[in-house]
């Protein structure tokens, strides 16, 4: 997730990983840039993971691993 922070020539957007640690990614002079530019970054990382949502889902077998049926015609002679 992209945040704004605060640094001394600015405004940073730092990417905060999971276990809390910021790298930051651009610096801004105004925070309003700054925000825009995470909100973005943000919107444009959702989209892409329901992209590939989607695609695990559209890629995913839909009957489950089934054991193959075979099909005999009726015997006419039994």
């Amino acid at each position: 997730m992209y945040k704004v922070f605060a640094i001394p020539s600015g405004y940073a957007v730092s990417f905060v990983r999971p276990d809390g640690k910021a790298t930051i990614h651009t610096e801004h002079g105004t925070r309003d840039s700054a925000e825009r530019h995470a909100d973005t970054l943000n919107e444009t990382r959702r989209a892409e993971a329901e992209r590939q949502r989607l695609r695990d889902i559209a890629n995913r077998d839909t009957f489950g691993n089934r054991r193959p049926v075979r099909w005999f015609e009726p015997d006419a002679f039994a």
